[in-house]
């Protein structure tokens, strides 16, 4: 009996030791850690750049993958941050879901992969320049040791800060000089009885929501030197260009947050309640890109507004329009637009209603594509009328249009040219009057009008209609920002299609010497 209960003992032990076996040999493969000294960690990028981040405000998110591409796991000794104590810029991590500069002593299994996010935000310093900021992530397994570089270039600026809803007042008689940007972190505000003076080659930077407040007197730019710029606060990549699934050459500048629609608010005229005087204004040489709106003259109350000289500027990629104005130019006021690029604008790229006084000379309007908005509306639309609170007023509206290009190229449905132009009035104001003089327009009405009324003009028969101005890049393709809205030097229509102004426009955009007597229709002069 005793021989029985011995034999069955050594036969349930050796069970035993089989089922251990089987289980150890049933263990994945990718669960076995192995201490293999070519089992190493990989990263998906060598080095993580960040666009230029503004002192103190911080960057966005950037992140990128740890990859064990190993069959078996191998125990990570440590991913962390090198200079974790840096005193010129704290870079932050998010390492496996846990807000970390360093993790030790894990298991990361075969073919498996650890997300790292980065951001980072740069102290402030002296310099006028932007500089470079480094650092690195450590990876660390089976005695091998790999890095990823993290790169950022900082910039200190002039700050203007508010809380949504309220406006920071700009400091009488201010001077912006391109020594430092400027940052609008909310709406900014010129008082009435004030003058901001914006120099040459200053970049002005908004945060989404964030204007530009008129009510007094607004200097930006001259003619000659470097252009003002107006730009959305983002400028990296909408994409994470360092995500294997986005390869950065399937994508070009189109998408970035700088050439993105409705980064920002507008810049706005507005008359001082307590103030009749009419105001100069001036945007020369100015670049508007990825407004909502890009310039407003509002005059709601129908006092003595601003006077708005716009001249030798760029609007681009405005969510809305380009310029819109309310009343814009009620009594000895008015909106004067020369030289003068809108382009790729989500809705308008001029809206005027109220009334007011509009001259627009040498200017080209090219509405074929706005990135990622499909248009269905009149790229120039002017009306007489405006809805207040007490009703619906309409005043008398004075618009010329003269020596320029309003065209799309696009098409409704049936193949038809889309119509480019709308002009309405309403209510008993018969003085309204519309001009247009040896220009090149996209328009299914003769006489540009959409009542049956004649008040719109074609003067001696001088404009062309509905014949393609031939850029030499007009960029038609939604996702194209590659723009070139200079003329076919030989085939444009627009050649030599306008007249000599008073007071003469002698050069162009670019500042090419026009015509002096058949000048190029459009803000580019056609050069051979």
């Amino acid at each position: 009996m005793k021989h029985s209960f011995h034999a069955f003992s050594l036969l349930l032990l050796a069970l035993v030791a089989l089922l251990a076996v089987f289980l150890t040999s049933c263990e994945p493969k990718e669960d076995v850690v192995t201490a293999d000294p070519g089992a190493v960690l990989t990263a998906s990028v060598e080095m993580v750049k960040f666009d230029t981040v503004f002192t103190s405000l911080g960057s966005i998110t950037k992140r990128f993958w740890v990859y064990n591409r190993n069959a078996r796991a191998v125990k990570v000794d440590e991913i962390s941050l090198v200079g974790a104590a840096s005193t010129v810029a704290r870079f932050k991590l998010i390492i496996n879901g846990r807000d970390t500069t360093v993790l030790r002593d894990f298991e990361l299994r075969g073919k498996d992969s650890v997300l790292v996010l980065a951001k980072v935000t740069i102290d402030p310093n002296q310099l006028d320049t932007a500089f470079v900021v480094m650092d690195s992530v450590r990876l660390r397994a089976n005695g091998t040791t790999r890095y990823v570089r993290l790169r950022a270039f900082g910039e200190n600026a002039r700050y203007y800060d508010a809380l949504p809803g309220f406006v920071v007042r700009i400091e009488c008689d201010t001077t912006w000089t391109p020594r430092l940007p400027i940052v609008l972190l909310g709406t900014a505000r010129v008082d009435s009885s004030c003058v901001l003076t914006i120099e040459p080659g200053t970049r002005v930077y908004l945060a989404p929501g964030a204007s530009l407040e008129v009510l007094g007197r607004l200097r930006c730019g001259a003619l000659d030197g470097p252009a003002v710029k107006f730009r959305g606060l983002r400028r990296d990549d909408f994409f994470d260009t360092t995500d294997p699934r986005y390869p950065p050459d399937d994508y070009s500048d189109d998408f970035k947050y700088g050439n993105t629609p409705g980064q920002w608010g507008w810049v706005v005229f507005v008359p001082s309640l307590g103030r009749e005087a009419t105001q100069e204004n001036e945007l020369l040489n100015t670049d508007l890109r990825n407004s909502t709106i890009g310039v407003i003259v509002s005059n709601r109350r129908f006092r003595r507004g601003h006077r708005v000289r716009i001249e030798n500027c760029f609007i681009r990629n405005a969510y809305a329009a380009g310029v819109y104005g309310e009343a814009a130019g009620f009594g000895d006021g008015g909106v004067e637009l020369l030289n003068t690029v809108i382009t790729r604008c989500g809705e308008r790229a001029v809206l005027g209603i109220g009334g007011g006084n509009w001259h627009l000379a040498h200017c080209t309007v090219e509405m074929g594509g706005a990135l990622f908005l499909r248009r269905e509306t009149e790229a120039l639309a002017f009306k007489n009328a405006i809805a207040l609170g007490s009703g619906v007023r309409a005043e008398k509206t004075t618009l010329t249009i003269e020596n320029s290009i309003v065209w799309s190229g696009l098409s409704d449905d049936e193949g038809n040219l889309q119509n480019e132009i709308l002009l309405l009035r309403e209510g008993s104001n018969k003085d309204s009057l519309y001009t247009f003089r040896h220009n090149l327009l996209q328009t299914r009405f003769a006489r540009f009008n959409t009542d049956g009324q004649t008040y719109g003009r074609n003067e001696s028969g001088t404009n062309v209609l509905n014949e393609d101005p031939r850029f030499r890049n007009a960029g038609a393709r939604i996702q194209s920002v590659k723009q070139d809205l200079r003329l076919d030097s030989l085939a444009s229509p627009a050649r030599r299609l306008g007249e000599p102004l008073s007071p003469p426009v002698p050069l162009d955009l670019i500042r090419t010497a026009r015509n002096p007597t058949q000048p190029s229709a459009g803000a580019y002069e056609s050069v051979p």
